[in-house]
């Protein structure tokens, strides 16, 4: 699968929108346990040798309302705010998808820039 197909330049986001909705599906009730009792959910992954992703999501407020903070870090990191738990678990899940598809399709590095490896 290309990041970027000139036929069809949606094809990706499509995808990757599939593979997150799968993952969320599978683990948004541990989630939300979690955040219930502890205020937030995190987990650490080694996707590749000594590359660990870190995910939280973490209950917060925002104009007296209760919110959902999302950051994934991975050498450099993702981070937004939702209004729902399921709009959260599912970012959640497209940044850690994509932190690794970068990786491996377009070479994006921690220690490095693209024009570099080149």
């Amino acid at each position: 699968m290309s990041v970027y197909d000139s036929n069809n330049k949606s094809f990706y986001l499509k995808q990757i929108f599939k593979r997150a909705k799968k993952k969320r599906t599978e683990r948004i009730n541990q989630i939300r346990n979690s955040i219930e009792e502890n205020g937030f959910w995190e987990d650490f992954v080694e996707w590749r040798i000594s590359t660990i992703t870190e995910s939280r999501i973490s209950s917060i407020e925002r104009s007296g309302k209760k919110w959902f903070k999302v950051q994934v870090k991975c050498d450099y990191e993702m981070v937004c705010e939702c209004p729902t738990l399921e709009r959260a678990v599912e970012l959640l899940s497209i940044f850690e998808l994509l932190i690794v598809d970068l990786f491996y399709s377009v070479g994006w590095s921690s220690w490095a820039s693209q024009d570099s490896l080149n």
